[in-house]
């Protein structure tokens, strides 16, 4: 840039290299220069709407996309990109016209197809938003096989996965094979399935030791083509209606809860028994049969609301624990939801924060897998994320997190692991999971749900 101060070429590398880093101010003004130079305007003004969006200047963002969206009408990530502006400030019926305009640019959209599930989720479309994010769903991992189970086994699965998404490690086979075992025996899967779990405990034997378990490594499509065929996909999703009535404990007294909550300092309110007995057992079904477990981490697995993890049941879930508990939630809207399942002794989320407003983490493996009934849950530290941290800092970087948290002495909050327990805090708390030490066996997993409202207010 030296050599070059009026090349736009040279500040659009270097825009893109500050938002890459997450300096969004400066990656602003230097997209503005890039513009003042002669970049192209649609897309210079995308990404200064993009960044605008991301510290939460919604006015300028949508100016910017509008005007990206004027440029090119035929920009699929302009027009969602806007819809996701509008959702964000609760402008959910505009939103989903936006999605609706995208979708109809590139109808095989994924992120569009969810954005437009969660507009509709906010305009009380339970079903719509069902269908939206189904689709997303069948976009990032196929659809369940129309034949059942056993025509999975037979050709190659659409769409394909990028060589690293078709990765494994020992902690996501030795899950795969609890569950294909779990499966069979229940009758949910065909006996040809015992083929299939064959190959999966093979291969698992061939990696052990490869890698850790920060790690993943490639296998042989051609000797394992039954893994080849399965992995990652959906074969088996229970289809059963969710359970009449209030998925939430209505005997629950939510005054008292956000008396509780808005008093702590920080803000933090623990409470038991939260959803009936029938949403428990209905929850924990799903998370044992459904093969949904996609997301590799350092010692558990991951399912996304994108990607797998979710129901009508869950969906009136987290509509419902908002409209019980106003106070709190303030009327914020959906972000996100998950599952985590973690091995009977690894470690668990390191310390973190979440970009979110409200973060709502509660439990439903059942206590007597737990060996230690005084840990295996969460603790959730007394100090915020600073808020002049960018979320790859705050989220990810647990060594930079922790001597942080060394020297301003913050003193974690224990909450033990118990069955259907739930712990609501704001989402700018650091917080880790307290290492699970579970017993041996596919049911006795740990498994954590997770509810994000609302975004990260800077």
């Amino acid at each position: 840039m030296e050599q070059e101060p009026r090349s736009q070429a040279q500040w659009l590398a270097r825009a893109k290299a500050l938002h890459q880093s997450e300096d969004h101010r400066g990656a602003i003004a230097a997209y503005r220069r890039a513009l003042d130079l002669g970049a192209v305007p649609a897309q210079a003004h995308k990404q200064l709407g993009v960044l605008h969006a991301a510290i939460g200047e919604h006015a300028p963002a949508i100016e910017h996309l509008g005007r990206a969206v004027e440029l090119d009408p035929g920009d699929a990530d302009a027009l969602c990109m806007l819809g996701s502006v509008m959702s964000d400030t609760r402008r959910f019926k505009e939103a989903a016209g936006w999605y609706g305009r995208a979708l109809g640019r590139r109808p095989d959209f994924p992120e569009a197809h969810y954005n437009l599930g969660l507009a509709r989720f906010e305009q009380a479309d339970f079903a719509g938003a069902v269908a939206s994010f189904n689709r997303c769903i069948a976009l990032n991992r196929g659809l369940p096989p129309a034949g059942g189970p056993e025509a999975a086994l037979h050709g190659d699965p659409e769409p394909k996965f990028a060589p690293l998404d078709m990765a494994v490690n020992e902690v996501k086979l030795k899950h795969d094979c609890e569950q294909l075992e779990y499966l069979l025996q229940l009758g949910r899967l065909p006996a040809a399935y015992g083929e299939v779990l064959a190959q999966y405990r093979a291969l698992r034997e061939e990696v052990r030791g490869q890698v850790d378990v920060h790690s993943v490594v490639s296998f042989d499509a051609a000797r394992y083509p039954l893994v080849a065929r399965t992995y990652k996909r959906p074969i088996h999703i229970p289809r059963e209606a969710a359970p009449q009535g209030p998925p939430i404990n209505p005997q629950l007294d939510f005054r008292a809860i956000e008396d509780r909550y808005l008093a702590a300092k920080p803000n933090i309110a623990t409470l038991d028994a939260l959803v009936t007995p029938a949403a428990l057992q209905a929850l924990r079904r799903f998370c044992l049969e459904s093969t949904i477990w996609n997301n590799i981490k350092p010692g558990y697995l991951g399912a996304y609301f994108y990607d797998g993890f979710c129901s009508e049941l869950l969906l009136r879930l987290a509509w419902e624990f908002r409209e019980r508990l106003p106070r709190i939630v303030r009327g914020l809207p959906l972000q996100i939801m998950w599952g985590y399942k973690c091995d009977s002794s690894l470690p668990g989320l390191g310390v973190h924060a979440d970009a979110a407003a409200v973060n709502v983490n509660f439990w439903i493996t059942d206590d007597g897998a737990n060996l230690d009934p005084q840990h295996g849950g969460l603790l959730v530290y007394e100090h915020d994320a600073p808020l002049d941290w960018g979320f790859g800092k705050f989220n990810k970087d647990s060594d930079t997190i922790l001597a942080y948290l060394d020297s301003v002495r913050s003193v974690p909050l224990c909450v033990p692991h118990r069955a259907n327990r739930a712990v609501i805090f704001d989402s700018d708390l650091f917080h880790a999971s307290d290492r699970p030490r579970f017993r041996e066996g596919y049911a006795n997993r740990r498994v954590n749900i997770t509810l994000l409202y609302g975004l990260r207010t800077s």
